[in-house]
């Protein structure tokens, strides 16, 4: 993943097909259930063209967006100044994230974990467990196995339990979904894991 030039997607106009045609209907459902506080600071990883934040601005919430691509972060800046909000864009690697430890109440991906490969992610669940606060929680939705697509590597229990372990997160269920793009949809799963206790920080 970090290898692959997300630049040359982003000026031709390619990231299209996995960008969603509206903001996540799963964060509209956080938002309308009250489960977020007003105060909360929610780390968007892998926030490309910046709807999911953009959104989560419009509702109130202090955001923060991270991606490895200058033209994304260039269109999501665009787009949040349009829409008259402030999200701070951070050009970065999720696996060794430009951000202070214990920041974030909520950390969320849409389609990041999915192209993250079993050797890096690790690395990834360490990051985001470094910058949640303690009992801070995490959104994954990524692809399924049903998917069939050799491009993604699926959310699974397995690959939920391994990478993000028991010691250190609770976790709900694996529930199915649809990711929705310009495109199309695939079959997904999504996951809202809970970090645990009281850390360090590290």
């Amino acid at each position: 993943m970090s290898d692959y030039n997300w630049d040359s997607d982003y000026v031709s106009g390619d990231f299209r097909h996995w960008e969603p045609n509206s903001s996540s209907p799963e964060l509209a459902a956080l938002v309308a259930a009250g489960l977020l506080r007003k105060t909360d600071k929610i780390l968007d990883v892998g926030c490309g063209g910046g709807l999911d934040a953009i959104f989560m601005a419009r509702c109130g919430f202090k955001l923060a967006g991270v991606d490895l691509s200058r033209k994304a972060l260039k269109i999501a800046k665009a787009r949040a100044d349009a829409a008259q909000v402030k999200v701070d864009w951070v050009l970065g690697s999720v696996f060794d994230l430009p951000l202070e430890s214990q920041t974030f109440d909520l950390v969320t991906d849409r389609g990041l974990f999915h192209l993250i490969e079993d050797a890096d992610r690790s690395r990834f669940s360490s990051e985001v467990f470094r910058v949640l606060k303690p009992r801070g929680h995490m959104l994954i939705r990524g692809a399924s196995i049903e998917t069939g697509q050799e491009r993604f590597n699926p959310v699974t229990d397995e690959a939920v339990d391994r990478f993000f372990p028991k010691n250190k997160w609770s976790r709900g269920a694996l529930v199915p979904t649809q990711l929705f793009s310009i495109a199309g949809s695939i079959d997904a799963r999504i996951v809202f894991l809970k970090k645990r206790g009281l850390y360090p920080v590290v």
